[in-house]
């Protein structure tokens, strides 16, 4: 019987282009083992809305991609008269890493989805030293305020919790965001910590 649901795979692009089997994994279950995995697949592409979302890792572990498709977007591979499988066509926009040539930019103060989920695949927790809260939880803040030129771009947007969000406004705080997804915090004692984007671990 179809499922409905959005799944949230984490796939190395090594394995992706079948040059290694280094094993995935889906957000909220963590490892699968092979035949789990193929039935969840199959029960859940069956319907109209189940999303898939896909971020595509690097050497280093952490985002490259991320893309999204729905069940009505993937097709029914056949054998004879059963059904094996299923593929999908997925569209995975590139995430910025290093230097960002503003190529996400948006003119208004709110992020689209689209950039949101490019933010939350890079840094999948709040970006402050130590929180854990995952980013689905979490304000997208400016790291240079909207008000003050700051883009709405992945260079300058990253996930903070809402406790974060405020100790970031605090009086001797101070935030950078060196590159997309590294954030300088300077506390009022002038003490450093810097984070950087999440590893996905597979």
């Amino acid at each position: 019987m179809p499922l409905i649901g959005t799944i949230d795979l984490t796939v190395p692009l090594t394995t992706l282009l079948h040059l290694s089997d280094s094993p995935g994994d889906a957000a909220g279950y963590g490892p699968l083992d092979p035949d789990t995995t193929r039935a969840l697949a199959c029960a859940a592409a069956g319907h109209r809305a189940t999303r898939w979302h896909l971020t595509i890792t690097g050497p280093d572990d952490q985002a490259i991609g991320h893309g999204r498709t729905t069940a009505a977007e993937t097709t029914p591979v056949r054998q004879g008269d059963a059904s094996s499988g299923w593929t999908a066509t997925v569209t995975a926009e590139p995430i910025a890493t290093g230097q960002c040539e503003h190529r996400t930019r948006e003119p208004g103060y709110r992020p689209s989805p689209a950039l949101q989920r490019l933010i939350r695949a890079r840094n999948t927790t709040c970006t402050a030293p130590g929180c854990r809260r995952p980013a689905v939880r979490c304000d997208l803040d400016h790291t240079v305020p909207h008000g003050q030129d700051g883009l709405t771009c992945e260079c300058n947007l990253a996930a903070l919790c809402r406790h974060h969000h405020r100790v970031k406004q605090a009086e001797g705080w101070t935030l950078q965001q060196t590159a997309p997804g590294t954030l300088t915090w300077t506390t009022p004692a002038r003490r450093r910590y810097t984070t950087y984007p999440s590893k996905h671990p597979t």
